[in-house]
């Protein structure tokens, strides 16, 4: 068997290596943007300069105003801080969160917290085995008054599209905030035209890894009280960072053709694997209402953590278990509330640069390392 001559990155949602010109503006902005930018001196206007450069770009990749974009050093902490300061605003409206089972950890684990130090009553809406929230579980629980609620775009672990243009209208006519996170949607897939609160790392489009944007609505009367005016949460602005994501966005420009390609390649795994006649096989998420990017099958009996050692000696790198963790040990909460097997699971994430020969090579292995790991 002939492995492959590189390695091929199949796990995007972990990360993809940057681009020249990515590492370039990093590496120019970590010479120029060392100084804090809220200093008056002459190297610190020039810091503040180039953060709100990163903010005007990334807003005009999205489509909205500079003043809506605020940097933070990960996903999870722009959620937290997202989920406390709206709770924090809206507590004595109602002490009511609601999120659907299959929301990630960053959010449960955001929102538990709040139920254990605020005591706030968390309604967890359950979710269909196509990855779909259950939508009218979630539009009973909008029925009553809320703090918030948090509402995925898409499910980055199963690929599977969230209903949530309804779920936004159900919302906004009970008054109640919706967050969302948009992992996995960015340059990959279209954002909702409207939003109240959206979180997106920014290594979903190519960034850095220590860099999410948080975006917000003018409508909606919130921002982050952590130095909100160096457009930063929390700690010491990473302006490096922010230069590299912004310019990642702009290189993805014409997201819509590697979309359709990856969508194209999805298929062609999807259809080899369902012809192969594994035994307990079955892919997860919806079929069609899904991210073009994103496959996820499970193998029952399968041990997930010995075919991504062995896809890995073969020079494929695609991801087990939960999204959420590195930790292949621990059983993804989003196949459990599916009601499918949790501790089977292998997820493929193609980056922009995946091509075809990529996949061909990958399906050539695959079924070598599958007779590996069951013969083990």
């Amino acid at each position: 068997m002939t492995y492959a001559q590189f390695p091929v990155n199949l796990d995007s949602i972990a990360g993809a290596p940057m681009s020249p010109s990515v590492l370039s503006a990093w590496h120019s902005a970590a010479q120029q943007g060392f100084s804090d930018p809220a200093r008056m001196h002459h190297v610190g206007r020039q810091a503040g300069l180039l953060l709100e450069s990163a903010r005007s770009s990334i807003a005009n990749s999205l489509g909205v105003n500079r003043s809506q974009i605020y940097f933070a050093a990960s996903a999870p902490e722009a959620i937290r801080v997202a989920i406390q300061g709206v709770y924090q605003q809206r507590h004595r409206v109602s002490s009511r969160v609601i999120a659907s089972n299959i929301e990630s950890l960053a959010v449960l684990n955001s929102l538990e917290n709040l139920v254990n130090h605020d005591g706030a009553e968390l309604i967890r809406v359950p979710a269909l085995k196509s990855g779909a929230l259950d939508l009218d579980a979630m539009h009973q629980a909008l029925q009553s008054s809320a703090a918030l609620a948090c509402i995925q775009i898409a499910n980055a672990e199963v690929g599977t599209r969230q209903p949530f243009a309804e779920v936004l209208v159900w919302a906004r006519a009970a008054g109640i905030p919706v967050i969302s996170d948009a992992t996995g949607v960015i340059s990959h897939d279209q954002l909702p035209e409207d939003f109240d609160l959206l979180i997106a790392p920014a290594r979903d489009w190519g960034g850095p890894p220590g860099v999410a944007i948080l975006v917000t609505n003018p409508g909606f009367h919130w921002r982050p009280e952590e130095a909100p005016d160096r457009g930063w949460i929390g700690g010491f602005p990473d302006i490096p960072s922010a230069v590299a994501a912004a310019v990642a966005l702009e290189e993805k420009s014409d997201w819509e053709v590697s979309a359709q390609q990856s969508r194209e390649l999805i298929d062609v795994v999807r259809g080899k694997l369902e012809n192969m006649g594994i035994v307990g096989f079955q892919c997860t998420g919806d079929p069609h209402n899904r991210l073009p990017h994103i496959l996820t099958f499970t193998i029952e009996g399968a041990a997930a953590g010995a075919l991504v050692t062995e896809l890995d000696k073969r020079g494929f790198y695609v991801a087990s278990g939960s999204a959420c963790t590195a930790d292949s040990r621990m059983p993804s909460h989003v196949l459990e509330a599916m009601g499918l097997p949790r501790e089977s699971s292998i997820r493929i994430s193609l980056p922009a640069t995946c091509t075809p020969d990529d996949i061909r090579e990958f399906l050539q292995v695959l079924p070598d390392a599958l007779e590996t790991v069951v013969a083990d």
